[in-house]
């Protein structure tokens, strides 16, 4: 936490000296093994906005997970940041651990690397890929300050998704039902990635209906088709396609690597396995098409002090006490020549788990989410790629009485696009929280007066406030971020 160099060390005005009208500054998640890989966040603030000189050495990107921009539209909303980052780093064991009230769940298990970390930094590399992909040629992003190292192949790389229906009455055991999945139908679509000014775009969709399995139907679902898109094929002939669509460049695939949106990793790797493809190579995220180890740019892991030796402490024990004597001279050798640096290795496909990211954004683990549910939560549609007369967009709401892989394939693109294009993790949980808190007391003022037509814009809140104390009182489960139709039990 930083603190100014005077008297006066409110949060506010640590945000007035700091963003003196809106700003923005560094957001960093999940530090590596050093300091703290536990998920805990923080602010970084580049040295050219500071006027002072902060207690505590100066951090190198190195020692974060992931690095992205986040936004507070006034000082207000930064003050109200820096509180939730204020600690004492007291413990009973005498050991100083961030207690803050933003951090302390993360960093309770130590400073190692955890799921959170993992998960949470993940989030933060599908913004940071969301929002390489919109550069502005004009504007371009300082990759030095967000410590990017894009692969060599990363504007070559295509944006995919991949979804499935599986028989929901199937009550074999869960082992079973991995080992040999019963699949209702697949589908995929290819996006155009989302530029400077345009958003993401479904460039093709297609969608299978598995013929061993058409006569098999979900409870209270009915199966939804795509006109002139979904066919009836074999399990043998789609298994065919897809190991197509993903082959490795060196066993004759399509040179570009992919990135896979998907919706529940695990399973997913099961379907495509009963299909016969082979996943074993994937890499799970995209933080090494984000920060290539071996790729050539810009170096950014530079000290902060003028020279690259550390400082010399005389209390340092020396590997040897006695002097040094002076070098023999020795004939010049030809220089031994060097290895060529390593080729970095491009793999087929990297997985991004979509479902994980809805999960560790809401902070649940529920099992029951679907890609249909969570439709619903994040308020997408569904975008035919016809066109009206017009050649407007179509949108199709969701009916969560019907399955279409191939539906389904578009709508997890826009989810996806819905979190990736946010802002960090934590200011966009609390802002679609608070709209959330808003839709839902706008709904409370329609349903208290449902004796005649009234608009809801003529409603005063607090006329409604009193009526729905009793129903608050008796309903103790938390406002999130579902929508009311399809609120999960599991929350």
């Amino acid at each position: 936490m930083l603190r100014l160099p005077n008297s006066d060390h409110s949060n506010d005005t640590l945000a007035a000296k700091l963003m003196p009208s809106n700003g923005t500054a560094d957001f960093v998640l999940g530090m590596q093994t050093c300091i703290k890989p536990s998920g805990a966040s923080y602010l970084l603030l580049p040295s050219t906005a500071m006027s002072w000189r902060p207690r505590g050495r100066p951090r190198h990107a190195h020692e974060f997970e992931s690095l992205s921009p986040v936004q507070f539209p006034t000082q207000a909303t930064l003050a109200t940041k820096f509180s939730m980052l204020a600690s004492n780093k007291k413990s009973s064991d005498g050991r100083p651990r961030d207690r803050s009230k933003a951090n302390t769940s993360y960093t309770a298990g130590g400073d190692g690397l955890s799921a959170d970390g993992i998960a949470r930094s993940a989030f933060e590399h599908q913004r940071m890929y969301y929002l390489m992909c919109q550069e502005d040629p004009e504007e371009p992003l300082d990759y030095v300050r967000y410590a990017l190292r894009p692969a060599p192949w990363f504007k070559q790389t295509r944006l995919f998704s991949f979804t499935f229906n599986t028989w929901a009455a199937d009550d074999r055991a869960l082992d079973e039902r991995k080992a040999s999945p019963k699949v209702l139908d697949v589908g995929w679509t290819e996006f155009n990635p989302p530029t400077h000014s345009t958003d993401l775009d479904p460039f093709s969709t297609s969608h299978y209906i598995v013929e061993e399995s058409k006569y098999l139907r979900n409870p209270e679902q009915k199966l939804s088709t795509l006109p002139n898109v979904s066919q009836t094929m074999p399990k043998a002939t789609i298994g065919d396609l897809l190991k197509d669509l993903f082959a490795f460049p060196r066993d004759g695939g399509n040179n570009s690597p992919k990135i896979l949106l998907v919706h529940d990793e695990v399973m997913t790797r099961c379907i495509l396995h009963g299909f016969g493809v082979d996943t074993s190579r994937w890499k799970v995220g995209i933080k090494e098409l984000l920060y290539c180890p071996d790729a050539r740019g810009p170096q950014t892991r530079q000290p902060y002090s003028d020279s690259k030796r550390e400082p010399y402490d005389r209390f340092t024990k020396r590997p040897r006490d006695r002097s040094l004597s002076p070098r023999r001279r020795t004939t010049t050798r030809d220089p031994r020549p060097r290895s060529p640096p390593a080729t970095p290795t491009q793999p087929s496909v990297y997985l991004v788990d979509v479902r994980e990211m809805c999960q560790t954004l809401r902070q649940t683990r529920s099992t029951r989410d679907t890609i249909l549910s969570n439709s619903k939560i994040f308020n997408v549609k569904d975008t035919p790629l016809a066109r009206d007369a017009t050649d407007s967009v179509l949108y199709e709401d969701v009916d969560l009485g019907s399955y279409c892989a191939g539906k389904e394939s578009r709508l997890l693109g826009y989810i996806w696009e819905e979190m990736a294009k946010g802002t960090a993790i934590d200011e966009q949980r609390a802002e679609r929280e608070y709209f959330m808190r808003e839709d839902s007391l706008a709904e409370a003022a329609r349903s208290a007066f449902t004796g005649g037509d009234i608009d809801p814009n003529d409603i005063d809140p607090n006329d409604v406030a009193q009526s729905q104390h009793g129903a608050r009182a008796s309903k103790s489960r938390p406002v999130g971020m579902f929508d009311s139709d399809s609120e999960d039990d599991e929350y």
